[in-house]
């Protein structure tokens, strides 16, 4: 019996190393994909960059979810068509697969971040792992938003401005960080959502930059209040 529980308890040890291993390896990816493209010079070369990186980012993705069951599988049906698409666009440069490119990857980032956002508010435990894991969510939110952004910035032209250069052709990485400084409502300043579309997912952003945290407290605050409540009764 004893032998039992203490396989058992190893085994329970084993998972949460490994999920904070696979929560690490997200959070990596995604600071990686935020904070490498400055030290590239070109405007083209540091799109190729932001590309490579995004495809580190959909196979840490991947990973985060591995174990899920049927979520695991939907994951790889949806993030390997993601992924190639991307490499064959980086490798080819054809206009065709720019625009599968992002609605693919769009369609995986979505389903990825649901399924990471419900898994962290749903954990019942208070650990390093819910932690990475809950700052990991918090960052796919505003990629995620990116992609959006930037896929309407094509299907709809004109749908973002910037102030300081009228007319200018956003990049990748201005879509990212647009969609930041709306998921933490710090304010806008040179890019701007000008068309009805693009205002409306910029509300819906600034929503649940609000709210997520504000539901992630709340949610860790009562698990440690029932924690400690146990912890007296015993």
């Amino acid at each position: 019996m004893s032998h039992t529980a203490s396989a058992s308890a190893k085994k329970a040890m084993e998972a949460v190393r490994s999920r904070t291993h696979r929560y690490a390896t997200l959070l990596f990816a995604e600071l990686l994909l935020m904070l490498i493209y400055p030290f590239f010079t070109g405007i083209d070369f540091r799109r190729q960059v932001f590309r490579v990186a995004a495809i580190i980012l959909f196979s840490a993705a991947l990973y985060a979810v591995l174990g899920k069951g049927r979520l695991t599988l939907i994951a790889f049906c949806l993030g390997t068509p993601a992924i190639l698409t991307r490499l064959l666009n980086v490798i080819t440069h054809a206009a065709v697969f720019a625009m599968a490119d992002e609605v693919l990857g769009l369609a995986f980032m979505i389903f990825v971040t649901s399924v990471l956002v419900w898994t962290i508010l749903a954990d019942a435990s208070v650990t390093t792992d819910t932690l990475a894991g809950a700052v990991s969510a918090y960052m796919l939110i505003g990629l995620t938003f990116g992609l959006a952004y930037m896929l309407i910035g094509h299907l709809v032209p004109g749908s973002f401005r910037d102030t300081i250069e009228p007319g200018k052709q956003l990049s990748p990485t201005e879509y990212t960080f647009f969609s930041f400084v709306t998921l933490t409502t710090t304010g806008y300043g040179d890019i701007v959502p000008w068309l009805p579309h693009a205002r409306a997912l910029a509300m819906i952003e600034s929503i649940i930059g609000i709210m997520y945290p504000a539901l992630l407290i709340s949610r860790l605050v009562g698990l440690h209040s029932r924690k400690r409540d146990a912890g007296e009764e015993h």
